[in-house]
């Protein structure tokens, strides 16, 4: 278009005027709407950015089609400043998912009242170590929720939408995690569970929640007695299911696999790639 307005800078088909301008206008309300709606939920860094593209008023007269173009430029930068930015969010969200169930791994070695709750809950239901599960998670600032089989992200504690809570998880919450639970009776069921754990996410829609929940990363929790071997990470689109197995009563240290989170992360991890469908 730019170099189209150096030959002709009239622009006699209106292009400028009736498709770009327009388009810049309806991005900068949704700029602020969402301003409006999430700064106080957004990394301080990104709202700032923000903050101070909106300030600075870019606008264009609809008159000088060779100069009102330019203001995409400031778009474009601020697009890639502000995406930048919050990506470093969902790596602060992962670091302290994985401190948490860190955490949870080691209060289930070490305290036999909580490994007792885990283990009535083991033998009833996976709802019942699900809610375990998303409350220790919640005392870390993390808000675990589900997919249902609409599609919808459903709270794990109070079976009913998140969208029903957005306000409660905006005051409440550092992130919203998508998570899937299931229970391994026995050790060879590992790989199974966790594809069947996958596969159950498959219809969430990443993003709906907003910039408050991790998008690239879901989790994948196995609760068994005793230790078993932990699937490897794999990575499906764009989308990292990282696998975390929850021992009850856990081997001694110098028996375990010591496969946890801290020594695997998300860089780190050697995750598998999978075609969508596969």
């Amino acid at each position: 278009m730019a170099a189209m307005l150096r030959v002709n800078s009239s622009d006699p088909a209106g292009v400028v005027r009736k498709s770009l301008l327009p388009e810049l206008e309806a991005i900068k309300r949704q700029l602020t709407q969402f301003q409006s709606d999430y700064e106080p939920i957004l990394p301080t860094a990104a709202a700032a950015s923000l903050k101070r593209f909106l300030g600075q008023g870019w606008s264009a007269s609809g008159q000088h089609p060779a100069v009102d173009i330019q203001a995409i430029v400031p778009l474009a930068v601020f697009r890639a400043e502000f995406e930048y930015l919050l990506q470093d969010a969902e790596l602060y969200a992962r670091s302290i998912t994985e401190l948490a169930f860190e955490h949870l791994r080691r209060l289930l070695a070490v305290d036999e009242d909580v490994q007792q709750k885990w283990r009535d809950a083991f033998g009833r239901r996976e709802e019942h170590c699900e809610r375990l599960g998303a409350t220790h998670l919640l005392s870390h600032g993390i808000w675990a929720f589900k997919v249902s089989g609409t599609g919808a992200a459903t709270d794990l504690v109070f079976p009913e939408p998140i969208a029903n809570e957005l306000g409660l998880v905006r005051r409440t919450a550092r992130a919203l995690v998508l998570t899937e639970w299931k229970l391994v009776k026995a050790p060879g069921e590992a790989e199974r569970k966790a594809e069947e754990a996958r596969k159950q996410t498959q219809s969430y829609v990443a993003g709906i929640l907003g910039e408050l929940e991790l998008k690239s990363t879901r989790y994948v929790i196995l609760v068994a007695l005793k230790d078993v071997p932990t699937p490897s990470d794999q990575i499906i689109g764009s989308v990292t299911f990282r696998h975390v197995v929850l021992a009850i009563a856990p081997n001694t240290p110098s028996k375990e696999s010591r496969s946890r989170p801290h020594n695997s992360t998300l860089q780190q991890t050697g995750a598998r790639a999978v075609r969508p469908g596969r």
